[in-house]
């Protein structure tokens, strides 16, 4: 039986400038908690589109789960710019808190939206 993360990974293969595909991929290892493949994964996916606000927040917080802070802060600033673009205001309050309690929180939450 095929699993899905061997799925997603054979439609990054096969699709390999589809955001969506890697976005999919990123979460299938974020279930896993393979962090460091998550945050390639990720970092793919805000390459092919600077706009996809989820896929920053979701980086930074894999970021911050590797111990990475200053890079999961500025994926989340990135993120906030993107927001702005976009118009989703949701998405940025939710990483201008994330962005807000780095210094403090420990282990931050995923957004479960």
């Amino acid at each position: 039986m095929t699993s899905r993360l061997e799925i997603f990974q054979e439609m990054a293969e096969q699709q390999p400038d589809d955001a969506m595909v890697w976005y999919g991929l990123a979460s299938e290892y974020t279930k896993l908690e393979r962090w460091s493949e998550a945050a390639t994964a990720l970092e793919r996916v805000v390459t092919l589109n600077p706009d996809y606000t989820a896929a920053f927040q979701m980086l930074g917080t894999t970021l911050m789960t590797l111990g990475k802070s200053a890079e999961a802060r500025q994926s989340w600033t990135q993120g906030i710019e993107a927001a702005n673009r976009t118009g989703a205001w949701k998405a940025r309050q939710h990483m201008e808190g994330l962005l807000a309690t780095s210094d403090t929180e420990s282990e931050p939450g995923f957004c479960q939206e």
